[in-house]
């Protein structure tokens, strides 16, 4: 391994890949819009998340009685999948300026398998997702995420806590918020008249430090990742008292 491929190496082991990104966005949705057929299908509820990955794509929980599974299953008797595009857009828990921290698009075609898509006992269809291409943007920034990658990574394991982490840390300990500002560069405060807690996983914390007509986000990582939500206190206070992991 040459210096450039050691230090990428290091770099990934310090904040999640973007196909670790978008599972992580998928994971913790509670909505999502869906594009096909010309018409768009707005989604809600908790259990509209792609699970694991089936023999050759992601498995999509929707209610079986939605319009989305019946032109599935439509298309399921001419033998093609359904052409789709799926959205997520992930906003920050906490009010500050600029709240979507990422948008995530999935364009595949959708497969009802059985002909009708696997029943579930909550009224849900599972429908087979073959994603052709997948699309992260942060920051005004799109990167294009390799699908077979998004089929081996799992989504973070505090993505489903995570707002509730952010929101306790702003509300009930601005006192280490306040002290997370020592671990940043000096340089980087001039001008900053706010800061709050933006991102939470489990490599680290991203604070976003609000100047009066910008803002800049600086992660602090945690050294090692964490293997689940019950080590986060653990792993900010070994953070603030400089401690190893």
């Amino acid at each position: 391994m040459d210096l450039a491929e050691s230090r990428a190496a290091e770099s990934r082991t310090h904040e999640p890949s973007d196909a670790e990104v978008v599972r992580s966005v998928i994971r913790r949705a509670t909505s999502l819009t869906a594009a096909a057929n010309g018409g768009r299908h707005e989604l809600l509820g908790p259990d509209l998340v792609l699970v694991a990955p089936g023999e050759w794509g992601l498995l999509l929980r929707v209610p079986a009685d939605s319009r989305l599974a019946r032109e599935t299953a439509m298309v399921a008797r001419e033998g093609d999948g359904l052409p789709v595009v799926l959205d997520w857009t992930d906003v920050a828990p906490l009010a500050v300026r600029d709240r979507v921290r990422s948008r995530v698009r999935l364009a595949g075609r959708l497969f009802a398998p059985q002909g009708r898509g696997r029943r579930l006992q909550d009224g849900l269809v599972e429908l087979l997702l073959d994603v052709r291409q997948v699309t992260l943007d942060t920051a005004g920034a799109s990167t294009l995420v390799d699908p077979a990658e998004l089929l081996r990574v799992e989504a973070d394991p505090l993505a489903t806590v995570e707002s509730a982490l952010l929101i306790h840390l702003a509300e009930d300990h601005q006192d280490h918020v306040a002290a997370l500002l020592g671990l940043i560069d000096p340089q980087l405060l001039r001008g900053v008249l706010g800061v709050s807690p933006l991102t939470l996983d489990r490599y680290g914390i991203v604070l976003r430090l609000t100047r009066r007509h910008s803002h800049q986000d600086v992660r602090l990582s945690f050294g090692e990742p964490l293997p689940d939500a019950e080590q986060v206190g653990h792993r900010l206070h070994a953070l603030l008292a400089g401690r190893p992991a």
